[in-house]
């Protein structure tokens, strides 16, 4: 009787295919129509409101799941906490990448961090558009092109 160990590394999923995009790389993907793309907003619900990346999904709505489902596992998805999250301190600068992480895992192949986070964003002086927590659902639609 032959007994084969086979050893496999451990590679994070995380960090092998997190990969970062910046504010301007994104608005040029927001004006393509070639390619399906899905934004996803981690930060808290009241953040959220005040002020997200228009089209942006809330990230802990229930309704994700079931967009995302129904997204191209080769589309584009950005997610942004409110600023620089990589290897902070602060548990709400990781909130992006925990939503990256369950993204990863539904099998999506290209799931970015977008550099500097809504900070960026804002401070870029690019549009920001708002809800009111009532009317969160007609908010949370994905910007897409399929």
């Amino acid at each position: 009787m032959i007994i084969r160990t086979y050893f496999f590394p451990v590679v994070d999923l995380y960090e092998q295919q997190l990969k970062s995009i910046s504010v301007d790389d994104l608005k040029n993907l927001m004006h393509r129509r070639d390619r399906a793309y899905l934004i996803v907003d981690a930060r808290e619900l009241d953040a959220y409101c005040k002020g997200h990346i228009p089209g942006a999904c809330d990230a802990f709505d229930a309704e994700i799941e079931s967009l995302a489902r129904n997204l191209d596992k080769n589309a584009h998805v950005i997610v942004y906490g409110p600023g620089q999250w990589v290897r902070s301190e602060n548990p709400a600068d990781r909130l992006s990448g925990d939503a990256a992480m369950r993204l990863m895992k539904m099998g999506f192949k290209s799931v970015m961090e977008l550099h500097g986070g809504f900070e960026a964003w804002a401070n870029a002086g690019n549009r920001v558009d708002t809800c009111n927590q009532q009317n969160i659902k007609a908010a949370t639609r994905p910007l897409k092109n399929m």
